[in-house]
């Protein structure tokens, strides 16, 4: 006859079994996406005769990093990137935050505008680069702004002001309305009310949109591509340069790509507790 201690024991059992396999099936799954940055970064450590043909053992060189850092060029590429995400971030910010406060705060003529209007941002997210490269080229033409920085930020601010107004939206529609009405008796103007209640409250999503729009400048491609030339071009438009009709150079574009991806991974991994806390507070209501 089984006694309750038994059954208890074989329920322990059975769960920390299930545990066990449910933390295997984790780290198996972060094994398989974590290795092609791992292979990237051990590749960076070979010649190109390495690796060409991949195998787990060799012997590290210094070869091709020394290479890649002692190029010149690397530099102003990544000038050009530090350019357009601090700019490019911090000017979608300075439109995008009032832009969201005036749709949940704002008084409209219309009540039903301020929803048309968000769901004008939202659906501008969907639209993907290339849909809008030949009238963009075509025009950035016409106003010389093809192979300047400042055609390629205004590129990335119309591109991630809706990705700010989106996010920083969600927060302050969880603010308390009556904090507002309560400091519009006392005076305060509408920017008052935005500066001094509405950003100090929201400020965590704040930081998590700065942070996705940092992230996503930094990692931008197709339109610093299409829109820049080399004096003007990124980080990742360098990259491309290591295929070339003679051949992939698979070493040095894994040195090129670990520098790029590291201040990315250095920077996420510093402001993580922030930008997850942001996340979780933006898809809870209450």
């Amino acid at each position: 006859m089984r006694t309750i201690e038994h059954v208890q024991r074989r329920m322990k059992i059975r769960s920390s079994i299930k545990k066990s396999l449910l933390a295997l099936a984790i780290y198996a799954v972060a094994i398989i996406y974590f290795s092609p940055i791992l292979y990237m970064f051990l590749s960076g450590f070979k010649t190109e005769q390495q690796a060409v043909s991949p195998s787990i053992f060799f012997k590290p060189t210094l070869e091709t990093y020394q290479k890649i850092l002692s190029d010149p060029t690397i530099y102003q590429y990544l000038g050009n990137s530090l350019f357009q995400v601090f700019f490019g971030t911090l000017i979608s910010l300075v439109l995008g935050i009032p832009a969201a406060f005036a749709l949940v705060f704002g008084r409209l003529k219309k009540r039903e505008s301020s929803g048309k209007i968000y769901l004008w941002f939202i659906t501008t997210i969907l639209l993907p680069p290339v849909a809008v490269l030949i009238p963009l080229f075509t025009w950035y033409q016409q106003v010389h702004l093809i192979n300047t920085p400042y055609g390629l930020l205004a590129a990335y601010v119309g591109f991630h002001v809706p990705i700010v107004v989106w996010m920083v939206h969600s927060f302050f529609s969880d603010l308390p309305k009556e904090i507002f009405e309560a400091a519009e008796i006392d005076g305060c103007t509408k920017f008052q009310r935005m500066t001094r209640i509405a950003i100090p409250l929201a400020r965590t999503g704040i930081i998590s949109a700065a942070l996705l729009v940092a992230v996503f400048i930094w990692d931008e491609f197709f339109l610093g591509f299409n829109l820049t030339g080399n004096p003007t071009a990124t980080l990742p438009v360098y990259m491309a340069r290591f295929r070339e009709q003679q051949g992939q150079f698979v070493a040095q574009l894994s040195a090129s790509s670990t520098i790029s991806v590291l201040p990315a991974i250095i920077f996420g991994w510093m402001t993580q507790k922030a930008l997850v806390k942001g996340l979780v507070s933006g898809a809870v209501k209450g």
